[in-house]
Parts: C-alpha cells; sequence; structure tokens
C-alpha cells in the first residue's frame, strides 16, 4: 500500500477528496498530508445545502491530527468556495474539521479526553500544544455542548474569573451551581464580559435566578 492511500485511511478521508503527497520531516519530526480534490465537482451550500459549482479556493491551511507514531502529523488543503445563489459565497464544510478550528475533529476528540483526565498543563504536554490551543479546544467544547443543550436558566449561579496563560489576560465563566457545569465563557474580567450571559437569557429566564455567588475583579 502507498504512503498516500495509507494516509486516506489513517485521515478518515473521504470521497471526494484524495491523498496527493505525503512529506516527512525527520529533523522537525512531523508529517504533513496535502488533500486535494478532482475538478468539475459540485458542493453543498453550508447554509442551505443546494449544490453549487466551484467559485475559488481559500487560501491553504493546516489542521493537526493525530500523530503518527512519534511524528506529528498536520492534514493540508485549500478549502473550497461556492457562490451560492442565495446566501453569496460561502466556504463550503470540510468533513475533517469544524470552521475555523486549527485541529481535525479526531484529535479535538482525544484533547477533550485526556483534558477531562488531568489538568491543563499537563494535557499540553501529552498533546504537544500550547496552553492557549489547549483553552480554545476547551471552549469550543462548551459552545458545540451549550449549542446541543440551548439556552437555560439555573437558579444558583457562580462567576469567577479565570487566569489563562501567562501575562494578564483572564476569562469569566458562569457555572450552575447545582449541577457543577460550565454554562457561559467569556474573555477578560470586566462587567462586559458577565453582561454577555445575561443579554442571552429571556427576561422569564433572568427572573428565575435566585442566587449569584461571585469572585471577580469587577463585579
Amino acid at each position: 500500500m502507498q504512503d498516500t492511500e495509507l494516509y486516506r485511511y489513517l485521515l478518515g478521508i473521504e470521497g471526494p477528496w484524495t491523498v496527493e503527497r505525503v512529506t516527512l520531516d525527520m529533523e522537525n519530526q512531523r508529517v504533513d498530508v496535502l488533500v486535494i480534490h478532482p475538478e468539475g465537482i459540485r458542493w453543498p451550500c453550508p447554509e442551505c445545502g443546494a449544490m453549487a459549482s466551484l467559485y475559488d479556493h481559500a487560501p491553504e491551511r493546516a489542521w493537526r491530527h493525530l500523530d503518527s507514531c512519534q511524528f506529528k502529523t498536520f492534514l493540508h488543503a485549500r478549502p473550497p468556495r461556492i457562490n451560492c445563489r442565495e446566501h453569496g459565497v460561502r466556504q463550503v464544510r470540510l468533513s475533517w474539521a469544524e470552521e475555523s478550528s486549527r485541529f481535525t475533529l479526531l484529535f479535538e476528540r482525544l484533547a477533550i479526553d485526556v483534558l477531562r483526565e488531568c489538568d491543563i498543563l499537563g494535557a499540553t504536554r501529552i498533546l504537544r500544544i500550547s496552553w492557549d490551543e489547549a483553552w480554545h479546544l476547551m471552549e469550543r467544547a462548551v459552545k458545540r455542548g451549550l449549542l446541543a443543550r440551548g439556552q437555560r436558566a439555573c437558579p444558583r449561579i457562580g462567576v469567577d474569573e479565570k487566569s489563562v496563560g501567562k501575562g494578564h489576560k483572564y476569562l469569566t465563566l458562569v457555572c450552575d451551581l447545582d449541577t457543577g457545569t460550565v454554562e457561559y465563557l467569556a474573555d477578560d474580567r470586566q462587567q462586559g464580559s458577565l453582561d454577555g450571559y445575561y443579554q442571552g437569557l429571556s427576561e422569564e429566564q433572568r427572573q428565575g435566578i435566585e442566587a449569584v455567588a461571585m469572585d471577580i475583579w469587577d463585579p
């Protein structure tokens, strides 16, 4: 089996995408895999699903994938864009990664499992990612969970600030004190950081809040 065919299976690449080239960098211990698609493909609009011809390509991007033995593995592609009659120019959805993510879905799944079992610093060492990348992965996981669950009122909430990485960078967290789940994340630790949580609730949901336990710089 050729290396291109091998990595098509390892990465879970499905048609119309194929692996064109696999590059091994021994010095930096990384593998770079380039995937392409044939010409003449029609793509579904990410908004409405209507099929449209290729308009152009976005610049080449790279996504971190699961390691190949001890080598970091990166998937490279130029995401196609279509011109939908209703929604205009849109980038198509990719099967291996979510929009705006720098990681493949398989890597994100592994990263979340690791982050659930150890602290952030330990996860960064195991996964060989930065602190900021670890927080980025957790924020995406929280947003996916909130989107799947929908907005809900919590009678008793806790508000806290967490330092992120080096320097004066903070996150504001809102937790449900009854279930111990994270309900909201926002950058910084200002009053405006917390306002976004309340603004996402209906008036009835806001009235349902019975108590707020707060430990934050600017309440």
